[in-house]
């Protein structure tokens, strides 16, 4: 089964609850969510 990619936007000042639902999507095994600070290469 393919996993459903989700992207995050969000602004700078939303980061706490971005990395939370980043975290909370996570935990879900057919979803793949993708959230910039921890994404992209360094």
């Amino acid at each position: 089964m393919r996993k459903l990619r989700v992207f995050l936007c969000h602004a700078s000042d939303d980061n706490p609850a971005a990395r939370t639902l980043s975290a909370s999507l996570k935990s879900v095994p057919w979803i793949d969510p993708w959230l910039d600070e921890e994404n992209s290469p360094q």
